[in-house]
């Protein structure tokens, strides 16, 4: 089964989740403490054997929770296999797709709903189940002599059904041949029982739980398909060495402290260890006495665990070393296998990193549990699966996680954005936490999400653009970059260049790409330049851009890839002194009219900011709002003041600019243009000519 809708209400902080669809590989995003394990935990209540507990209640809903509650249901659809299962069981009842699964605070079972299949509740008699086939035995009892009745045993018909066909067919057996032994002579009591008896071997596989198809169904349902969510939620890490005789001992309760020479933190960590190895620890043991053994014995568990654990260990592989010291003591050590073949860095792994030893330990302690068979088509719900990990690690559990996907639903929590990998619709949501009421919501529509929310997401988002840095292939044969210091300077840029609509000027040929700040501007050209890009960058005339210029000259850029705004051969401050002083000011008092009103704000003039005597408009401009902090103006944000050009010049409501603005950013874009030009023309002097060939 999948699941593909739940619902989760008056568990703990959660009052009504909503009905949320997820797909096969669901990735729950949220800040700390919004909800997101208490999701996947609400999930596992659908386990048949999971009991809700007072203290998991919402105690703000103690009204609400006096009448029977659905706490969490789920819908889910079956897949092929589980509906010819179904029929072949049930061929009078209508195909079965879809199956609702809920729990109650007041009933401690699971319960089931068929989407509107009609299924009928009445005693069925003609229902091959465990009390017709008792029934038939019954019946068969009340007609034999009593002699012979009183000396059969039939405490076994007493039980619920039998847990396995062996203990059935070996009880029937035995009733059998004691029905033979006591009737030998009563022909018809022996002719009475083959009718009975006859193809009993076959009997308990058809067999179904109850009196009525409703019952029958819901118990073959629970008992074959009856969907399993595993929940991960905490990953121990190995430090090294293991005591097996501590670690026997602690397996077999024998003592509750365990004391490793260098300790492990939990002794389930060392089961799967040795469950990846395929290791069994007593045969360690018993085979120290000979050395050929021993090592045969470890020389293939390292082999095995080496070839498992690499699947979802991105860079380098690593080789596993089991290896067994004096004191009974087995040694985990880990060597680096290089792409030459070549094998490095052999030690112990309690010498590795901490970031190692938990990465190991991840992975050893993931995919134990998830190869194991029991976990064949389960749900399996993972609590931040790739905390603590490296994002070149963090990307081989997302490819592990896609592997599992296949035969197992997969649910996971996460704050990384190396670890969202798909952004449809119900295959990622967020949980966001009402602070005033407490309470955790879930986004399917996750873009309208609280924005800090949406971080993770939207850096993911972002990884593509980091791909096309680090593709060699992709900077070549692309347009020329020019990283600028602000997200401003990128809006102003595009929104002109579309403005002016001049073919011999237009910034089409180039990628625009802003830096995150000021100090990211030389590391970000110096990546985009290393991977093959035509790399040019715009600065402003601030002391910390002329710092940033004498960088990127010393890291190998030319004089020409570095643009300063200029107007008429003269420095200025910023890009938006190439807005003239009077258009700049309607955008401003536009923008603030109405959010300054009541601080008496009035019109600003180019006449009062000729009084200033700054640099720029945008320093001018920032003294004014400094002198009215007393007033409430806060800071000038510039920022908004883009926005409002930027917005008026796509909706074609940009009059106020004056033609002046519009040349004055036409020689902008001219600079731009000529510099590429020489720029091409010194690397087509430089480029090493090809020897002609003889």
């Amino acid at each position: 089964m999948r699941l593909r809708k739940f619902r989760v209400q008056a568990f703990r902080c959660i009052h009504d989740s909503g009905e949320i669809r997820v797909g096969d590989l669901a990735a729950f995003i949220g800040k700390n403490e919004s909800g997101k394990t208490t999701i996947l935990e609400g999930l596992t209540l659908l386990n048949k054997d999971e009991k809700i507990e007072e203290l998991d209640l919402c105690d703000e809903m103690a009204e609400e929770l006096k009448s029977e509650k659905k706490i969490v249901e789920g819908e889910f659809e079956l897949v092929d296999n589980e509906i010819r299962a179904i029929k072949e069981k049930f061929p009078d009842i209508p195909e079965i797709q879809k199956i609702r699964i809920f729990r109650t605070q007041k009933n401690p079972m699971v319960q089931y709903d068929f989407a509107g299949v009609k299924i009928s509740d009445s005693t069925n008699k003609a229902l091959n189940s465990w009390e017709n086939f008792v029934s038939k035995i019954e019946d068969f009892m009340s007609i034999i002599p009593n002699h012979i009745r009183i000396q059969l045993d039939t405490s076994f018909l007493e039980q619920d059904m039998p847990t396995s066909k062996d203990y059935f067919n070996k009880s029937m057996s035995e009733f059998n041949n004691n029905i033979y032994l006591l009737a030998s002579e009563e022909k018809q009591v022996t002719s009475e029982w083959e009718k009975i008896y006859q193809g009993i071997e076959n009997v308990y596989d058809e067999l179904l739980k109850g009196t009525s198809e409703r019952t029958a169904l819901e118990n073959f349902i629970q008992d074959k398909l009856h969907p399993r969510f595993v929940y991960f939620s905490d990953y121990k890490k190995i430090h090294g060495n293991i005591n097996l005789g501590e670690y026997l001992r602690e397996t077999k309760d024998e003592k509750k402290t365990i004391d490793y020479v260098q300790e492990f933190d939990n002794a389930e960590t060392v089961k799967n260890l040795f469950y990846l190895a395929e290791l069994d620890a007593e045969k360690l043991t018993d085979a120290q006495d000979s050395p050929p053994k021993l090592i045969k014995l470890l020389n293939t568990a390292s082999k095995r665990l080496t070839d498992r654990l690499n699947p979802a260990w991105k860079g380098d592989p690593i080789l596993v070393d089991l290896r067994y010291n004096p004191g009974n003591i087995m040694s985990v050590v880990i060597s680096d296998v290089h792409k030459d073949g070549t094998v490095t860095n052999t030690g112990l792994l309690n010498r590795r990193a901490e970031g190692f030893k938990w990465t190991f330990s991840f992975v050893v302690n993931f995919a134990a549990e998830t190869q194991k068979s029991e976990l064949k088509e389960a749900i399996l719900l993972l609590d931040e699966p790739a905390r603590n990990l490296h994002p070149i690690q963090q990307r081989g559990i997302s490819d592990l996680l896609k592997g599992l996907a296949g035969s197992n639903q997969i649910l996971y929590a996460t704050h990384s954005p190396f670890m969202i990998f798909d952004y449809t619709p119900g295959n990622l949501l967020v949980v966001e936490l009402d602070k005033k009421k407490h309470l955790s919501r879930i986004y399917y529509d996750y873009w309208n999400a609280d924005d800090t929310t949406l971080i993770p997401i939207l850096y993911g988002l972002s990884r593509g653009l980091v791909e096309s840095i680090v593709d060699r292939e992709v900077g070549t044969n692309s347009r020329p970059v020019i990283i600028v210091e602000t997200m401003s300077d990128a809006t102003y840029l595009n929104a002109f260049d579309k403005f002016l609509q001049d073919p011999n000027i237009s910034m089409n040929p180039l990628n625009v790409v802003a830096a995150y700040s000021k100090n990211s501007v030389l590391p970000l050209a110096i990546f985009y330049r290393d991977h093959g890009y035509n790399t040019f960058v715009m600065l402003d005339n601030s002391a910390e851009s002329h710092q940033i210029s004498s960088q990127l000259r010393a890291n190998d850029f030319e004089a020409v890839q570095i643009i300063f705004f200029e107007l008429g051969g003269k420095s200025i401050q910023s890009i938006e002194d190439y807005v003239i002083a009077g258009d700049y000011l309607h955008a401003v008092n536009q923008t603030y009219e109405i959010k300054l009103r009541k601080e008496g704000y009035t019109n600003l003039t180019t006449e009062f900011l000729k009084l200033k005597d700054k640099k720029g408009i945008l320093e001018t401009l920032n003294q004014i709002w400094d002198e009215n902090q007393a007033q409430g103006w806060d800071k000038f944000d510039n920022e908004e003041i883009c926005r409002y050009i930027c917005e008026k010049i796509a909706l074609n409501e940009a009059d106020f600019l004056s033609d002046k603005t519009r040349d004055q950013f036409r020689s902008l874009f001219r600079l731009v243009a000529e510099r590429i030009r020489q720029h091409q023309n010194i690397m087509s002097r430089t480029k090493p000519v090809e020897k002609a060939q003889v």
